[in-house]
């Protein structure tokens, strides 16, 4: 190389390091970014109410749907006739434990409740679900949002979701309903 051309890099940074610099740049502010939403999202309940959502479905779907099907022994056996309530099924189609609340971790006592269906509702008829509902609460940037959800088993045997959720500034969504099984 000529002194000249010497003479002209010198004092100059390579669009080389430039680059590294900028890219080790990018790295930290997405670490940080990262650092801060995980935060966010500890502070916000996410983790616990992600918990006791699939807790309660792990605990309350098995048990309703074998109270529904000891209900359905019991109205092939009686020609059809539901039982008057769920006491009738102990015994010889549930056991008494079949029958006893449901407690999940954070305390909350899960009762069943049966409506015995008329011989004319149609299939959809909620027959058996679970009291009190699941509340489930997250806060995000100071605003607080509560969502109840109810398993709700209907006279066909499909389990569906009753939702309400009502945010800290009293606004409600309506109610929806989900089918699963």
């Amino acid at each position: 190389m000529s002194s000249s051309t010497q003479r002209r890099l010198q004092g100059r940074t390579s669009c080389w390091v430039l680059g590294g610099i900028g890219c080790l740049g990018l790295l930290v502010i997405a670490f940080v970014v990262l650092y801060f939403l995980a935060r966010a999202v500890q502070e916000s309940g996410l983790g616990q109410v992600t918990q006791i959502a699939a807790e309660a479905e792990q605990k309350l779907k098995p048990r309703l749907t074998a109270i529904y099907q000891g209900i359905q022994q019991y109205a092939q056996a009686n020609n059809g006739k539901y039982p008057p309530n769920l006491k009738a099924l102990v015994p010889k189609y549930l056991t008494e434990e079949a029958l006893t609340p449901v407690v999940l971790s954070d305390g909350t006592e899960y009762k069943f409740v049966y409506r015995p269906p008329k011989p004319n509702d149609p299939p959809d008829t909620v027959i058996l679900e679970h009291e009190p509902p699941v509340k489930l609460v997250i806060s995000v940037l100071g605003e607080t949002a509560e969502t109840r959800v109810t398993y709700q088993v209907g006279k066909d045997g499909k389990i569906r979701e009753k939702t309400e959720t009502v945010s800290s500034s009293n606004r409600r969504t309506p109610q929806q309903g989900t089918e699963g099984r």
